[in-house]
C-alpha cells in the first residue's frame, strides 16, 4: 500500500488583488418595483374567488339533495314492500272467506241456518210487463212543446 506524506505549510496564503475582485459577487441591478394592483384587479380576484366558492357550495348542496332523495327512495321501497305483503295476505284471506263450502259451514254451525223445507218455499207470479217503447216514449211533437214551454217559462 502506498501512502503520501503529509506536508504542512507554515506560510499563510494571501490572495492577490485580481483574485479578490473576481471573488466578490457582482453587483445586481435594483429590482424595478411593480406598480400596486389596481382596485379593479382586486375586485376581479375577489369575484373569481366568490364564484369558485359558490360553485363548490352548489355542488355540495346538490350531492346532499341526492343523498336525501336516495334515503327517501329507500324508505318508500320498504313501505311498498310492506304494503305488497299486506295485499298478498288480504288476497289469501279473501280467497279463504269466499269459499262457498266455508260460508255454508259457517252459516250452519255459527248462525244455525239450514236449507228451507218444502212448506217454507212460496212461489210468486209477477204480471207480464209490456216493454213497448212506442207507447211509453213521448212523441217528438210533445217533446218540442215541452221544450218551448220550458223556455217560455224561463222568459216570463
Amino acid at each position: 500500500m502506498l501512502v503520501a506524506q503529509r506536508q504542512e505549510y507554515e506560510e499563510l496564503y494571501y490572495p492577490s488583488e485580481i483574485e479578490k475582485q473576481q471573488s466578490q459577487p457582482a453587483s445586481r441591478p435594483k429590482k424595478v418595483s411593480k406598480p400596486k394592483a389596481k382596485p379593479g384587479r382586486r375586485l376581479l380576484h375577489l369575484a373569481m374567488i366568490m364564484i369558485g366558492f359558490g360553485i363548490c357550495a352548489f355542488t355540495v348542496a346538490r350531492y346532499a339533495m341526492i343523498a336525501q332523495n336516495q334515503q327517501e327512495i329507500l324508505e318508500l321501497e320498504k313501505t311498498l314492500e310492506k304494503q305488497q305483503s299486506i295485499q298478498e295476505y288480504m288476497k289469501l284471506e279473501l280467497a279463504a272467506r269466499g269459499d262457498l263450502k266455508r260460508i255454508e259451514e259457517y252459516a250452519k254451525n255459527e248462525l244455525e241456518m239450514d236449507y228451507p223445507d218444502d212448506d217454507q218455499i212460496l212461489f210468486v207470479e209477477l204480471p207480464d210487463m209490456d216493454t213497448n217503447k212506442e207507447e211509453d216514449a213521448p212523441t217528438q211533437a210533445e217533446q218540442k212543446e215541452d221544450l218551448w214551454s220550458k223556455i217560455l217559462g224561463l222568459l216570463d
